[in-house]
């Protein structure tokens, strides 16, 4: 983790160490300040400052400010990750910076996570199908709605759901060998609990699509695609996890695009 590489990093110079104690002892203006203004409180450079970054396995001091604020946990007595806000409202350059890390390693953590067997079998599903379900609430809902149309636009009965359609279920034929997806980053949603009961019920094919591998959902289901970045706290976590989201079913729709000729 970045906090510990920050308290334990070894052959640094006198200026690097002095900005390091800097930071641990006023965290949160790394959301705030530039690498020039946090060279200038440190009464360093700007090249020392992303020298540093570099140091600790960061690409510079956007990518810094990023793994940052997805690992620094803020005082539990305040309302709010004060930080983090100051990143997400004040500060146009550094999002426009930050953002394509965010992305970047949201892509690229989810990659690591994927099982390509357990996808080659959910892909075989998908293709012997005859309907896809995808269920998830609030923002996750939406992104069932986009993964839905793709694979409408191939001609491909894709349903989004918020909820359990319990008209639908009673009255689905099992010889369509539906395949429903599942979304819950905590795996605890109690409403995608419920549905995955009722799928089962049914003896419906499941995918939990989760960030957590040991929950009641994934319990539930026939197999599980993890996702990144999930935490509660930290509302550019779950920027992260929605491009996670979106990346599995982009591959899984790709996944199921006819081949040409």
């Amino acid at each position: 983790m970045l906090i510990q590489k920050l308290k334990y990093a070894q052959n640094l110079t006198t200026q690097e160490r002095h900005i390091i104690e800097y930071i641990l002892d006023h965290p949160e203006i790394v959301f705030k300040a530039t690498a020039h203004e946090l060279a200038r409180m440190t009464f360093t450079s700007s090249s020392t400052i992303v020298r540093l970054c570099k140091k600790l396995g960061t690409k510079g001091y956007p990518d810094f400010q990023l793994q940052w604020a997805l690992e620094y946990k803020p005082n539990p007595q305040k309302d709010e990750p004060e930080g983090e806000l100051a990143i997400e409202q004040g500060n146009l350059p550094a999002a426009i910076e930050a953002l394509p890390y965010l992305y970047e390693q949201s892509l690229s953590k989810t990659r690591q996570m994927l099982k390509e067997d357990s996808l080659i079998k959910i892909v075989r599903w998908l293709k012997s199908s005859e309907r896809i379900d995808i269920y998830g609430s609030d923002n996750n809902y939406y992104l069932a709605q986009q993964a839905s149309a793709k694979w409408n636009e191939l001609g491909i009965n894709a349903v989004a759901h918020n909820s359990a359609n319990f008209h639908y279920l009673n009255s689905i034929n099992l010889n369509m060998s539906p395949l429903s997806f599942v979304i819950s980053h905590t795996g605890h949603n109690r409403a995608m609990v419920e549905v995955a009961k009722a799928l089962r019920n049914k003896q419906m094919r499941m995918v939990a699509v989760t960030s957590n591998n040991n929950s009641a959902l994934t319990k539930l289901c026939d197999e599980t695609i993890l996702t990144y970045g999930y935490d509660e706290r930290m509302r550019l976590s779950k920027l992260a996890t929605m491009v996670s989201v979106l990346y599995i079913f982009d591959v899984l729709y790709m996944s199921t695009i006819p081949e040409e000729g």
